[in-house]
């Protein structure tokens, strides 16, 4: 296949992924506590390409090594101009000018994301290795001279790199705070740092949630708007009585009584966090929620707003959309030239 259109294409396929996420946080930019998601992307990996038809490669020779380092906070930066730093990638190892990583709890070398946080997570992210297949691993008063001593330098016969094209890797929440508004409901209840509600259904199953408009049933139990039962530390919460009131530390006061304290954490681990529907998350298949205490204030009468800004989706929505249509023209010459080569060329 002809590599400009295949290159093209995957970078349609992957604006048009974009595009849903962008269209799914417009659409819920009013329900409440609603998290936005963001996209990453990533290029397939960097291949090396080389002289056609040329002569016996020599390597190439070395000479002095140099390369550009700094950090700031967690965060490696390095480059070299004569070699490439080799990344493990489940596609295979890209070579690569650049690299920005941080060292993670095992001490490997690797690249990143946030989530919000100021926390920097390396799940499903990619390994620095040094060249042989083996891993980066190091202390970090010893990263610079590492890095010096990994840098591969191909044969003579390479002349640089090419991918394949974009890619979409995944998607992951924004769990920044939405703004409080305020409805006087009793049982309508915000979270002011981070932190989620526990929510159960009729068959036991744990979810968790930002969303505090909640209700009681007919049996007095608080429950959800879609009818999971809201946990307090002892199981379910039951109101029974007319004066309510929900403390900033999650008691439920009943006629002047302690009726239930509300569970409510945070995940350590929140990165694993899958949406579910109905503004449900559930831990990601086979990973243990990391539950730690919750450090902020229950309000009661207040909901959290959405935290999708629609100017800022609108924009980059239109950003996407024009460079979907650059895709669409790319292709079109490409298959033109195409054209021209088969039909014209060939009778010459």
């Amino acid at each position: 296949m002809n590599r400009g259109l295949y290159i093209n294409a995957t970078s349609l396929s992957t604006n048009q992924k974009k595009l849903e996420v962008l269209a799914n946080n417009l659409a819920n930019v009013n329900t409440t506590g609603y998290k936005k998601d963001l996209s990453l992307t990533e290029t397939f990996p960097e291949k090396l390409l080389s002289k056609i038809n040329s002569q016996k490669a020599r390597p190439r020779l070395r000479g002095e090594n140099q390369i550009d380092y700094e950090t700031d906070g967690q965060v490696h930066r390095a480059s070299t101009s004569n070699g490439f730093f080799v990344v493990e990638t489940p596609m295979g190892n890209s070579y690569v000018k650049d690299i920005r990583f941080i060292i993670d709890e095992e001490g490997y070398f690797r690249t990143f994301y946030q989530d919000g946080r100021d926390d920097y997570k390396t799940d499903y992210e990619n390994f620095i290795t040094d060249g042989q297949g083996n891993r980066l691993q190091g202390a970090v008063e010893d990263v610079e001279g590492l890095l010096q001593g990994i840098v591969y330098f191909p044969p003579s016969s390479v002349v640089g790199t090419m991918n394949a094209g974009l890619k979409f890797q995944k998607i992951v929440t924004d769990f920044t705070l939405g703004n409080m508004s305020e409805t006087g409901g009793t049982y309508d209840l915000a979270l002011n740092d981070s932190g989620f509600f526990k929510v159960a259904d009729a068959d036991g199953n744990t979810y968790y949630t930002r969303d505090g408009s909640f209700t009681i049933n007919q049996d007095g139990v608080l429950i959800t708007l879609r009818g999971e039962m809201v946990q307090g530390i002892d199981g379910d919460v039951y109101i029974e009585g007319n004066e309510v009131s929900i403390g900033a530390d999650g008691r439920v006061m009943v006629n002047g009584n302690v009726a239930a304290i509300l569970d409510i954490v945070d995940l350590e681990n929140r990165e694993f966090l899958r949406k579910i529907g109905d503004n449900l998350y559930q831990m990601a298949e086979g990973v243990e929620a990391e539950e730690i205490p919750y450090e902020g204030e229950i309000l009661q009468g207040y909901l959290e707003s959405s935290n999708v800004n629609t100017i800022q989706e609108m924009v980059e929505m239109i950003t996407l959309l024009r460079e979907y249509e650059a895709g669409q023209k790319a292709i079109r010459v490409q298959d033109e030239m195409l054209e021209k080569a088969s039909n014209e060329i060939g009778r010459v």
